[in-house]
């Protein structure tokens, strides 16, 4: 009689080894017949014996134990089918092989006296020419053709050797079980053999139970994948910028929270008792060239810039002239689609928020000085920016600061667009490098590789040393998350 054990728990899972030796070493040398390469697996740890025609399992004083069946095992235990043996991170289920020429070879080995297996039908009485159905689990021996006999019911599930999921006529006892465990090597065959387990009446409570489950599950997925301007907007549409984030979707097609195919406006306070801009930050995509147009208190400021396909995400901003604001009172500013109608083109904002930067009380030929500062700082960072992790970010925040300063003059200078275009393309290259950083983020996470995961947020807090960009708090947010 060999020693089968089939791999339940960890590397090579559903794998079928067999020992034909009548003892099998186990541990993490090379002395024994079963070798576990890891830590946890002392040199000798356990060991399985056959002594008659009976299995037993023990512990060779290792330094972690041996389980069975979820216990610590202490001494020499029989075994029997089914037995979980826990060695290590690796778990073996023992399968009892039966001798060859047992005619009962397919019944388990049982802790206790069988249970009869309750049937429906067994309180009705059987009469002599009564034909017996093949699907009653009534098992009649030879010579008493209307003798009930139960069915045996192993005291551990997934042990028993299931009527209905083998074919039990004109087979040998050998190959009922080799059939009984090459479904246990399985999910489908251990399904297979726990649905044979049931009662009819166990049976419909499963399917019921099965069916409201998956109603349940088609009702949340319906909530979840209806279209977004359909339903899964709630409470009350957002009217007011404000500091904080509104990470809710205004616009038009698939994503949006609000819908709003023409345009979208906000109200917003411009109170500052010193000399200072407003910046609204956001996000945008499905937007082309010259299509969303920003107004301030009826006063076109802008346009949102169109997508850009290297970059995935952007964070943008709109500088909001101070001569368009009206100080201490409340201002509007609409995101109007210019398009639609007659159109109805699909776009998206979010994320939006307002900052209040303040400017100095500076006359204004030194405002252009203290810009021109900034311009040349900004350019000698960009130069070194394959020099230093921070460099781009410094270049970045240098233009920013130009930016700033230029529209606080009554009268725009020359170098006030060339500022701008230099301040777009380094943006447009840092946020392609954030999200470079997320992918290779991503990646490491998808893989389960811990140390570079972690790695691609180090270098995303160094390239983004601040929260003045938007990937400085994200890189935080998937630390946090991730508990990295």
């Amino acid at each position: 009689m060999p020693i089968l054990l089939t791999i339940t728990q960890g590397l090579q899972q559903g794998r079928e080894l067999t020992f034909e030796a009548a003892e099998v070493n186990i541990g993490r040398t090379s002395e024994n017949d079963l070798v576990l390469h890891d830590h946890g697996v002392s040199r000798r740890h356990a060991r399985i014996v056959l002594r008659g025609d009976k299995y037993f399992v023990a512990d060779m004083g290792s330094s972690n134990g041996t389980v069975l069946n979820g216990g610590l095992l202490s001494g020499e235990q029989q075994l029997r089918d089914g037995d979980k043996i826990g060695v290590g991170p690796v778990e073996f289920t023992f399968v009892w092989v039966p001798p060859e020429g047992d005619e009962d070879a397919t019944r388990p080995i049982r802790r206790g006296d069988p249970v009869p297996a309750l049937d429906p039908d067994a309180t009705r009485p059987i009469r002599l020419n009564d034909p017996i159905p093949a699907e009653s689990g009534i098992v009649l021996p030879e010579g008493h053709p209307t003798a009930q006999q139960p069915a045996v019911v192993p005291v551990r599930p997934g042990t028993a050797a299931v009527a209905k999921a083998e074919p039990a006529a004109g087979q040998t006892a050998a190959e009922r079980a080799r059939r009984r465990r090459e479904l246990a090597g399985s999910q489908a065959g251990r399904l297979l053999l726990w649905w044979g387990q049931l009662s009819k009446p166990a049976r419909l409570g499963v399917g019921a139970v099965g069916g409201g489950l998956a109603l349940a599950l088609v009702g949340v997925l319906a909530v979840f994948f209806m279209p977004k301007g359909e339903g899964r907007a709630s409470g009350v549409e957002p009217e007011d910028l404000g500091f904080e984030v509104i990470a809710d979707s205004f616009g038009v097609g698939e994503g949006v929270t609000w819908e709003n195919p023409e345009h979208k406006s906000f109200a917003f306070q411009f109170a500052t008792p010193t000399r200072a801009v407003a910046v609204v930050h956001y996000m945008a995509s499905g937007i082309s060239k010259e299509e969303v147009a920003l107004v301030v208190n009826g006063v076109d400021v802008g346009w949102v810039p169109p997508d850009v396909n290297a970059v995935t995400e952007r964070g943008l901003e709109q500088i909001l002239p101070p001569s368009a604001l009206k100080r201490g009172e409340l201002n509007s500013i609409v995101f109007d689609n210019v398009r639609n109608p007659p159109g109805r083109d699909t776009w998206r904002v979010w994320n939006l928020r307002l900052e209040i930067i303040p400017v100095p009380e500076l006359p204004q030929d030194e405002l252009l000085a203290k810009a021109r500062q900034y311009v040349t700082a900004g350019a000698r960072f960009y130069e070194s920016r394959d020099v230093g992790a921070e460099n781009l970010f410094k270049a970045w925040q240098q233009y920013r600061f130009a930016w700033v300063t230029l529209e606080a003059l009554d009268t725009k200078p020359d170098i006030y667009q060339d500022v701008r275009f230099q301040l777009g393309e380094v943006a447009t290259e840092l946020d392609h490098k954030c999200s470079q950083l997320l992918l290779d983020f991503q990646r490491s996470v998808q893989y389960r590789n811990a140390r570079t995961a972690r790695a691609a947020l180090q270098e995303m807090g160094r390239r983004f040393p601040t929260a003045e960009h938007r990937c400085h708090n994200l890189g935080l947010q998937l630390a946090y998350e991730h508990e990295l």
